[in-house]
């Protein structure tokens, strides 16, 4: 009998009934019936809110978070207005530049002159850039900003920016002598696209003592290219090139899809639980008439509503408290953060992204409650859980698409990824987790016949709530999964004893600053420096100091805050089409490095590298030769010298060679007092120190990731140990009542937790590994470093603690009675 009812039900919950269902002759009710059940969704949500106050706040505070990474991100990056203001090109020239300036204005029509000079700072070595600008300029504009007073307007006025007013000990209405001028203080200005800019601002007329001018333009690449200043001769040129704070903002919303993608496993849990709970309505829907697709409307309705809830709340959340803590970042981002600049486009995909998120969560377990028979929905009993043969299958399908668009979409070798293929390739393995969970809870469950019958019964219960427990298995891989894959790519970024930026025996000292920059000075002043590295280098046991010289073009000449630098020549591999990853620190082969490595270069070679690959120079003129490269066999040190340009290679590009610094190098590896000496040292002398890097930050990120992962995974269990328990307390009951003690309670939780926390481990490492072998296909050699002490915390460490702390937590002995509610 019981045979013919049950094959009985499912033909009736297939089909519709006759009846009101009808609506459009098609068997669907038509819109009067969907009408009404959305609204019944609506009136369940509103009766059974507080069920669903989990689902709801991990959805709000995913969408939060997700909008509050996008605006700070996409406003975190440098601003180009910092030195373009509006323009789209920089022309320098030297010296006040009135010819140039009268070719300038007659090629490109409207222009904007900001001219230079250094003044130097009374008992310093510092110099401070004096401008004479317009702040009204058509261009210039976005490069100033008064904050208090007013600008200077005549001869004898200037407005200082904090630093500089600092410098000079000096404030609003008070005077200094500034480049041998007495000048009264008029106002306080900032260039809100760079804060650290430190300058003083003149009136624009005063420009007879200009060391350089530089010209804001607004035109194409091709006549900027084509410009030639006074006398035909071509000046230096500086693009603006593309920010990329759109590039931030995706990068964050990939990061919130993926968060977004865990906050849906761990949903699905929570609509299991919701369908169990209104299995006996839904059966009661399907007595009457419903069909398939009625009882899947219902939840999916329900799924839509707090995506739809969540999406607001999230997003009002996370506007708000960008717009509260957006002054608080600007110190950290360097310029001021205008706060209606959001990535928009960015939020709104947020907010459809999380209706989707909650509508698909729901979906599963929707699809599950609308095939159940009616007699078994009115009973309330789970669904029998089914064969995981096709779910399997999608699984292994979309683990082979997800390595194989991760290989296609990312090259590591060029630091580029497609974001799309990055993206599907992500989501197709996350995805091929969810579908594997099945497959491992039913293996799982079925590998304990020897243990105790505690944990024989725990076990049995994960498969016997499969849906919950694989939409909790989900969740906690992909958390563990995320904490694995970011310690395994810190571990591969940690640069071994024969990489890093210098050997742990070496000191670079450089002349003035440390960008791709030379400073400009005199034989004598290059000698004094160096007899004051001599000195120190004298204190080190067993040292040698080698000069570094650096290639730069005979007529390339800027001012960076107020000093007269030249650029640098540099080496890079393309990476795009116009962009370049630069290999590290190019000097000139001089002979003493020459003999330092050991080398002897062929006499038509131009660059002697130990980098790969063909190389172009960077920071030249278009029309520079394409370097011939020799391979050498030297530590590639991207501070030190492992690319060289020889002389030949200098002759034929028409470049010159300028001092950069000093190389010193010690027979064992320096202490902490020494390379605080040499710290003092470069202080004192105006030099820049720089030692090996450590990378100790890479160590708390690995700690980190590991400890986030972690906690994330022990709330999905908390949840999901507790969702598990509490619809299986009718069999505990039983087992009280044949005597089963406090322990065996306590084992129950323990099992459950442990065995779901390793299972989840297991998957999340496994799925790091295949989406990190699809990222690195082309340099599989990089995951040879094996963060083991994180994999260890975590295959290992989360499921005993797991275990550990559901064994310690009380557990709540349930009623010898109770009566089923009565929807």
């Amino acid at each position: 009998m019981s045979t013919g009812m049950s094959a009985g039900t499912r033909e009736h919950a297939a089909r519709p009934a006759t009846g009101g269902w009808r609506g459009n002759g098609r068997g669907h009710g038509g819109v009067a019936a969907r009408r009404a059940l959305v609204r019944w969704a609506w009136r369940l949500f509103r009766r059974d809110w507080r069920q669903q106050i989990l689902t709801l706040g991990l959805l709000g505070l995913a969408v939060t978070a997700a909008v509050l990474s996008a605006s700070v991100a996409s406003n975190m990056v440098p601003l180009r207005a910092a030195d373009f203001g509006t323009a789209t090109a920089r022309i320098q020239l030297d010296g006040p530049g009135d010819a140039g300036i009268a070719a300038a204005r007659k090629w490109f029509g409207t222009i904007d002159v900001i001219n230079h000079a250094a003044a130097p700072v009374p008992g310093s070595i510092q110099t401070v850039d004096v401008r004479a600008q317009d702040p009204h300029g058509p261009y210039g504009r976005p490069m100033l900003r008064l904050r208090a007073g007013r600008y200077p307007a005549r001869p004898g006025e200037v407005a200082l920016t904090d630093h500089a007013a600092s410098l000079f000990d000096t404030g609003l209405g008070r005077s200094l002598v500034l480049a041998g001028s007495r000048l009264t203080v008029v106002g306080t200005v900032e260039n809100p696209s760079d804060l650290s800019d430190t300058f003083a601002l003149v009136a624009p007329q005063a420009h007879a003592r200009a060391e350089s001018t530089t010209i804001l333009v607004r035109a194409d690449a091709e006549r900027v290219a084509s410009f030639r200043g006074a006398g035909g001769a071509r000046p230096t040129v500086r693009e603006r090139g593309r920010t990329e704070n759109g590039a931030a903002a995706l990068v964050a919303f990939a990061a919130t899809t993926l968060t977004l993608l865990l906050v849906a496993f761990i949903a699905a849990a929570g609509f299991a639980v919701v369908a169990q709970r209104r299995l006996r309505q839904l059966g009661m829907l399907a007595a009457i008439g419903a069909t398939a697709r009625h009882l899947r409307l219902v939840m999916l309705a329900g799924g839509a509503l707090i995506g739809g809830i969540a999406a607001l709340i999230g997003t009002a959340a996370g506007l708000a408290g960008w717009f509260a803590g957006a002054p608080w970042l600007e110190p950290a981002a360097g310029h001021r953060i205008d706060r209606l600049a959001v990535p928009w486009a960015i939020i709104g995909a947020d907010v459809v992204l999380a209706v989707a998120t909650a509508t698909a969560a729901a979906w599963w377990p929707a699809r599950t409650a609308a095939r159940v028979p009616i007699v078994r929905a009115l009973s309330a009993r789970p669904p029998r859980p089914k064969q995981a043969h096709r779910p399997a299958i999608a699984a292994v399908l979309l683990l082979m698409a997800g390595v194989g668009c991760l290989a296609l979409g990312v090259d590591t070798a060029k630091d580029h990824a497609n974001p799309p293929l990055f993206l599907a390739g992500t989501i197709a393995i996350a995805l091929g987790i969810l579908f594997a969970g099945p497959l491992a809870v039913r293996v799982f469950g079925g590998s304990g016949s020897r243990l105790p019958v505690a944990v024989r019964l725990a076990f049995r219960d994960l498969v016997r709530y499969q849906a919950r427990s694989a939409a909790a298995l989900a969740a906690i891989s992909l958390a563990l999964g995320m904490a694995v894959a970011v310690a395994i790519i810190a571990t591969t970024a940690k640069h071994p004893a024969a990489e890093g930026n210098l050997s742990d025996r070496q000191l670079l000292v450089r002349i003035g600053t440390t960008g791709p920059v030379v400073p400009e000075r005199t034989p004598a002043q290059v000698a004094g420096l160096r007899s004051q590295v001599d000195r120190f280098a004298a204190t080190l046991p067993h040292s040698s100091v080698v000069a570094l010289y650096a290639a730069v073009g005979d007529e390339d000449r800027e001012t960076s805050h107020g000093k007269a630098v030249r650029p640098m020549i540099g080496l890079g591999r393309h990476v795009g089409s116009n962009s370049f990853r630069d290999v590290g620190m190019v000097y000139v082969a001089t002979p003493d490095l020459l003999r330092r490595l050991r080398l002897t270069p062929r006499p038509d070679v131009d660059v002697l590298t130990s980098q790969p690959g063909p190389l172009s120079y960077v920071n030249a003129a278009r029309d520079a030769p394409t370097p011939r490269t020799e391979h050498v066999d030297v530590p590639r040190y991207s501070s030190g010298p492992s690319t060289l340009i020889t002389p030949y290679g200098l002759r034929r590009a028409g470049w010159q060679a300028a001092p950069v610094g000093w190389l010193i190098e010690a027979d064992q590896p320096l202490t902490a007092a020494q390379i605080t000496a040499a710290k003092h040292m470069s202080v004192n002398a105006g030099l820049t120190l720089e030692s090996r890097d450590e990378q100790r930050s890479l160590a708390t990120v690995r700690t980190v990731a590991t400890i986030a992962g972690a906690l994330v995974a022990l709330g999905v269990l908390a949840m999901t140990v507790g969702l598990i328990r509490g619809e299986s307390a009718r069999d505990l009951r039983t087992l009280i009542a044949t005597g089963a003690t406090g322990s065996i309670r306590r084992t129950l939780a323990a099992a459950t937790a442990g065995g779901l926390a390793l299972l989840g481990a297991l998957l999340g490492t496994m799925g790091a590994y295949l989406a990190l072998f699809g990222a690195y296909v082309r340099h599989l050699g990089m995951l040879s470093h094996v963060p083991v002490l994180s994999l260890v915390a975590t295959v290992a460490g989360v499921p005993l603690l797991a275990t550990a702390t559901a064994w310690l937590l009380p557990t709540r002995r349930p009623p010898a009675l109770t009566r089923q509610a009565i929807d």
